[in-house]
């Protein structure tokens, strides 16, 4: 490898006068200048080829830190945010959830709206719109799945239906029938038949709907 690409590799500097005993100099003053501290000489054993100082010169009292009372600030800051949260009264925290409800529903009734004009990517930005504000409203979930499954995205649908099912609404009748259908269009009879069978199963009362849903997808779905 060629010195004239790493300049570390030149040797030069072992024509030029040794800087070391200036370096020397200048560190026998600082020792010079610290009060009540004896003289230590630390030159000894330094030589042009070995001139590594390995005794650290002590200046002082190193300065007390503030990291403790930073911390102790934060710490109270942090515990005072958490009473807050505790304070707040059921009262309150119902009200608030009631007005984000409100917003919800008005994205839901938007999505809705674009739904029956057949705007199905507009109708999915204002369903997912309305899950900014109320994450555990299964409705949006489900009409958002109805969109992907009109777009033939069927993955997509069934991550929502899925969600819904797992997570907010186990025996949901819409979210069950509609991942039925879109297993049936994915040629997965077993889990066609499994969804149907658990909608038969915990909404009994609702047997006439669930016929009418299952003659409906065979043409419109």
């Amino acid at each position: 490898m060629s010195a004239h690409r790493h300049s570390e590799l030149h040797e030069d500097f072992l024509l030029k006068p040794s800087k070391v005993d200036d370096v020397i100099k200048l560190l026998n003053e600082i020792a010079k200048s610290s009060k009540d501290k004896t003289e230590v000489d630390i030159s000894a054993g330094v030589t042009d080829t070995s001139f590594m100082v390995l005794k650290r010169i002590e200046t002082g009292e190193r300065p007390k830190s503030s990291i403790r009372r930073t911390t102790l600030k934060i710490s109270n800051m942090n515990q005072l945010t958490f009473m807050r949260q505790i304070n707040v009264s059921e009262e309150e925290r119902h009200k608030v959830r009631i007005e984000r409800m409100s917003v919800a529903n008005s994205f839901r009734r938007l999505g809705n709206l674009e739904y029956r004009k057949l705007n199905y990517d507009k109708a999915i930005d204002y369903y997912s719109k309305g899950l900014n504000y109320i994450v555990d409203s299964p409705v949006l979930y489900v009409n958002r799945s109805l969109c992907n499954i009109k777009k033939r995205e069927y993955k997509r649908a069934l991550l929502d239906l899925d969600y819904v099912i797992n997570n907010l609404d186990e025996i949901c009748l819409r979210a069950l029938l509609y991942k039925a259908g879109t297993l049936k269009r994915m040629n997965n009879e077993t889990g066609f038949e499994q969804c149907v069978q658990t909608a038969r199963r915990y909404h009994r009362s609702e047997s006439t709907y669930i016929d009418y849903f299952l003659d409906k997808m065979r043409s419109d779905f």
